[in-house]
């Protein structure tokens, strides 16, 4: 190769990275796992609203933002500026749980989880009734545990017609507010898969899901302590402000949400994945135009009690924007960063098709993940509230990959960053495109 020709190539070669930071594939990997150690520490409490976990995710991300010498976006209570965004929320919190069969002491997160409706109680050696899945209430369980599988039996679900007339009744819900009216004791749920979720209400009485692989083929007495109700929790977002060179009056804004599920009786719900790697490829991102000052102002954003129903991403649409939503040209919002080889998903790429092609194009461009696929908005994450209002915005999130989901193996050493390089510089590049 003649010195023309090579010098042209690295050109080439210089230009394609040009979003990119000089920095290598290894040691933006390696940052990212720094930042995913401290997040899904158990100092941190799975980042959750039992023993602090939420405040010390958040004075994390607040101490990173002023590291990257990001303007402080929110006010205190006193209206002096600062990273936190305050607001209140009501939350079913569990603080402790203990479950016994047949003598045997059940294992939290492992073979049993708390469920989101769950109010507190405890049982002694109470007689357990199973009601199969739950579509036949029994008069006789009074004063009884009651116990159901969870969807439907396979004679219902394969057929078409009998499935939709059972779909009102097939819920977990449903199915327990059939069981109320004949006053149990408390409730079973059996489960293929434990998927642990916060609520806003709970029931007088304790329900508890169970890894049906786990347990034994008859359940007949139970032993329990739940210690749960409802309560109002003050928690907050984290947000910063970096202006922009030409247009300092139009915001991009980057978001992630950095709470999770907590812990609770030794079980530990650190979301590696949920959301631990959004919250990283915020900061990653948060610190490369730190770095490379965007034409457009941005804010980057780690939204709280998005697991407790958007409560954070709502607060800031509806009551406290910290920057005008008309002045909002985009948002992006992160979550499930931790995988990627079977692409990525843009949800509400429907909604946006211009934007969408654009996100494909320069994927095909970079060839950075297998594929682009798209959906419409959806109550699923933290982009929903500014889509209602009008701000356009994509929820992405990656694919493939391991499936731990709300459970005790999202972890970090679960989690494999797969095509988190690749990711982090596709989006760079869609942004600094606008």
């Amino acid at each position: 190769m003649n010195r023309f020709i090579l010098f042209s190539a690295c050109i080439f070669l210089f230009s394609c990275m040009s979003a990119q930071t000089l920095e290598s594939p290894d040691s933006l990997l390696r940052k990212a796992r720094k930042e995913l150690a401290v997040l899904t520490s158990q100092e941190f409490a799975g980042r959750g609203y039992l023993n602090g976990g939420h405040k010390k995710a958040a004075d994390y991300l607040a101490k990173r933002f002023n590291q990257m010498g990001l303007q402080a976006a929110a006010y205190d209570g006193l209206g002096r500026r600062s990273y936190l965004q305050p607001f209140e929320m009501q939350i079913n919190l569990v603080r402790e749980a203990s479950v016994e069969l047949s003598g045997k002491k059940l294992e939290a997160g492992r073979d049993f989880i708390i469920s989101r409706f769950s109010g507190g109680g405890q049982l002694t050696d109470v007689k357990v009734v199973d009601c199969k899945y739950g579509l036949e209430a029994r008069p006789s369980i009074e004063g009884k545990v009651v116990m159901f599988r969870e969807g439907l039996p396979e004679k219902i679900s394969k057929d078409a017609e009998k499935k939709k007339a059972y779909a009102e009744r097939s819920s977990d819900l449903s199915k327990i507010q059939a069981m109320m009216g004949y006053r149990p004791a408390g409730i079973i749920i059996l489960r293929s898969k434990l998927t642990a979720a916060f609520g806003g209400e709970a029931a007088p009485i304790p329900i508890i899901e169970l890894q049906e692989d786990n347990m034994p083929s008859k359940i007949k007495k139970i032993t329990l302590k739940i210690e749960a109700g409802v309560t109002t929790i003050g928690t907050q977002n984290v947000a910063a402000m970096l202006r922009g060179s030409e247009k300092p009056d139009s915001f991009i804004i980057v978001s992630a949400h950095y709470d999770h599920l907590g812990t609770y009786s030794g079980a530990y719900f650190t979301g590696a994945n949920d959301n631990a790697s959004g919250t990283v490829m915020l900061l990653s991102m948060a610190e490369y135009f730190s770095k490379h000052k965007p034409k457009f102002s941005m804010l980057f954003i780690g939204f709280g009690a998005e697991e407790c129903g958007l409560k954070g991403s709502q607060y800031y649409v509806e009551k406290d924007p910290l920057v005008e939503l008309r002045k909002t040209k985009f948002v992006l919002n992160l979550d499930l960063m931790g995988n990627g080889v079977d692409g990525i998903m843009a949800v509400c790429g429907k909604d946006y098709p211009v934007l969408y092609e654009r996100l494909v194009a320069l994927n095909e461009e970079l060839k950075a993940v297998p594929s682009v696929k798209a959906r419409p908005n959806a109550p699923n994450s933290d982009h929903y509230f500014f889509v209602l209002k009008g701000v356009p915005a994509f929820f992405i999130f990656t694919m493939g990959g391991p499936k731990h989901y709300h459970d005790i193996y999202d972890n970090a050493e679960n989690l494999q960053f797969s095509k988190y390089v690749e990711v982090r510089e596709l989006l760079i590049r869609f942004l600094e495109a606008f």
